[in-house]
């Protein structure tokens, strides 16, 4: 029911209506409530204006009475005062507050005073129903008693309640004629939006063979005129652009598969030449070491045949070292003869050692041993160019490498602590000038449908974050 009356709620038609009903509403309330503030300040007006002439008249002539002492003449004047139709209570007081006449309900407050109401200031200030008034009568300056009279509003009430309710009703009958005109407006004008809006929904679903019919030379027949022409326009460049796209996406798969090719062709040569300078400059080495300590031991009769043989040998240790150290950037032996997580752990004891001044921590979990080959080169590459980018430029205290692999996925995370940078000054220049760079670390991950993240700012560090997904 709820699914069915929203989609009426949010119509054109529905807020065009409610729309001018609200106003209508609005204003006619606005106007009945002032004219009924109106007619209740000129009905109170005019019954305190009769209360205070018939208080003035009546006080006059009450006096005369009291004076003569002719309270049955008194008695049967106020009787024919009683008969107004809004008086309810005419009270006659002598000089000591004792009763002397008292017609209709009089309103006595039973007490230990036996006191009467006070005088109402204002009909509109009454809250139970009777405006009650009072006037001291005085004859030649002589004080005879009070005069309390007391009026029913309820007449009163009784027109005002007409009068609004017959500003009600012609409201009412302006509202639904209102509603009539504007539904009947409203239903041509929608009708013809709706052809338009359903057309729009066709376009925004994808189909561009629509066309919709201009019945008037109106705004909204211009209007339907102009959307043919954009739906027409829109289906041309769509088809261009698809085709870009297209190619566009045969382009990147290319450029994949020859960035894939080259990685995997450059970590070939990498091992054939780690197995070469291992194979080739490892023996001539050692061969060269071997020589110079028999000569240095068979020329111990000559310094200078000791120092030179010393000297070759010092030599051609430091070559092997250096050797050995461009064999384990070009390719680490520990990564296929123990796996990833061995070189990943023995890379970073490495790096520890060469920089003391920074604690790199490893964390892996997960089955990480069966992980495929380009997989593990890759992750492992990256982390090699990270820690060389983070001695080089972070200058941080703390670095954190994390490996998880998960049902799946394989999840990378390198943190440090260093200066950091800003990314959106550095773009995609990457971390380092040599090397990977961040570049060349983002077209490894894509080549595996992997996805890569950095985060940096000044002086909060930079970390990166690979995802790579696991085929099942």
């Amino acid at each position: 029911m709820i699914a069915r009356t929203l989609p009426l709620l949010r119509s054109l038609r529905f807020r065009l209506i409610a729309s001018v009903v609200a106003i209508e509403v609005i204003m006619l309330s606005l106007l009945v409530y002032n004219n009924i503030s109106i007619i209740h300040s000129t009905h109170t007006d005019r019954l305190r204006d009769t209360a205070e002439s018939m208080l003035q008249q009546i006080t006059s002539t009450v006096g005369n009475y009291m004076l003569a002492v002719d309270y049955a003449t008194l008695e049967n004047y106020l009787k024919d005062i009683i008969r107004y139709k809004e008086l309810a209570y005419i009270v006659v007081l002598d000089r000591d507050n004792r009763v002397v006449i008292s017609l209709g309900r009089a309103p006595l407050q039973v007490g230990a005073d036996n006191s009467w109401p006070d005088a109402d200031s204002h009909p509109a200030e009454v809250d139970d129903g009777i405006y009650d008034v009072r006037r001291d009568i005085n004859v030649a300056n002589l004080h005879m008693g009070k005069l309390l009279m007391g009026f029913s509003l309820s007449l009163m009430e009784d027109a005002i309640n007409k009068s609004r309710n017959r500003g009600i009703t012609l409201a009412a009958i302006e509202i639904f004629l209102t509603v009539v005109v504007t539904v009947l407006i409203g239903l041509g004008l929608t009708r013809r939006l709706g052809v338009l809006a359903d057309a729009a929904a066709e376009v925004e679903a994808g189909n561009y063979n629509v066309s919709v019919p201009v019945e008037t030379d109106d705004e909204i027949g211009k209007t339907a005129q102009a959307f043919n022409r954009m739906v027409s326009e829109v289906s041309s460049r769509t088809r261009k652009q698809q085709a870009a796209e297209a190619k566009t996406r045969n382009l990147f798969r290319e450029n994949r598969k020859l960035v894939h090719a080259s990685l995997v062709i450059q970590e070939e040569e990498r091992k054939n030449l780690a197995r070469e300078l291992h194979d080739e400059m490892g023996q001539c080495l050692t061969a060269i070491q071997a020589d110079a300590e028999l000569i240095r031991d068979v020329g111990q009769d000559d310094p200078r045949i000791v120092t030179s043989a010393s000297a070759i040998m010092d030599v051609s240790s430091h070559v092997y070292d250096v050797v050995h150290s461009m064999m384990r950037r070009l390719r680490p032996s520990i990564l296929d003869n123990l796996g990833l997580v061995e070189a990943l752990k023995d890379e970073v004891e490495a790096w520890n050692a060469r920089h003391p001044e920074t604690v790199c921590e490893f964390r892996c979990s997960g089955e990480l041993a069966h992980l495929p080959e380009n997989t593990n080169i890759m992750l492992y590459r990256i982390v090699q160019e990270s820690l060389t980018n983070i001695a080089k430029h972070a200058g941080a205290e703390r670095v954190s490498i994390s490996l998880a692999c998960e049902s799946d996925r394989l999840l990378l995370k390198i943190e440090d602590n260093g200066r950091g940078i800003d990314l959106d000054r550095a773009g995609e220049r990457g971390v380092s000038h040599t090397g990977l760079g961040l570049i060349g670390m983002r077209e490894r991950v894509e080549t595996i449908e992997g996805t890569f993240d950095i985060d940096s700012a000044p002086g909060m560090g930079f970390s990166i974050r690979i995802e790579v997904p696991l085929e099942a």
